[in-house]
């Protein structure tokens, strides 16, 4: 029998009770699984543009399956104020990362939904940032990664 406050439990009672708080758990977190029945990493990236002269920074961060950290990164972009290059360029850093890290399998999100679309569709030949969005695709290709979009609120 163990004590809890003024509660007595029996080791039956204690091992439900300690199930039901990691079905909780579980059920808060869940893991990201893919055809093979395995877990991915996560990488969540955004960007932010400040003041006058505008300062673009950029950050993201590695998770587990669990969603504990793994690393991340943070930087400021000098000499630009284009925010759809931030973006990007926010993405690529990530993947980059990742790379370094020895990471296969990887599911990235982003708030943006136009860069998504910019790097799931046809390459654009004359795209001002054609070589950024190309280098994203053979980054994606070598670590298997995908790109999803989440809601600036949830990133």
């Amino acid at each position: 029998m163990m004590f809890l406050g003024n509660d007595v439990w029996s080791a039956h009672q204690l091992s439900f009770n300690v199930q039901g708080m990691v079905d909780t758990l579980k059920a808060s977190y869940p893991l990201i699984i893919n055809d093979n029945n395995h877990s991915h990493v996560i990488l969540n990236v955004d960007r932010s543009c400040l003041g006058s002269p505008t300062k673009v920074g950029y950050g993201g961060v590695l998770r587990n399956e669990a969603c504990f950290y793994l690393s991340g990164f943070s930087s400021y972009i000098h000499h630009t104020s284009d925010i759809l290059y931030a973006k990007l360029f926010t993405i690529y850093q990530g993947l980059l990362l990742a790379k370094e890290k020895g990471i296969v399998d990887l599911v990235c999100y982003s708030g943006s939904l136009l860069c998504i679309n910019i790097i799931i569709g046809p390459l654009m030949r004359f795209h001002t940032y054609v070589v950024l969005i190309q280098d994203i695709k053979e980054l994606m290709e070598q670590i298997n990664a995908t790109i999803n979009h989440i809601l600036r609120k949830g990133n």
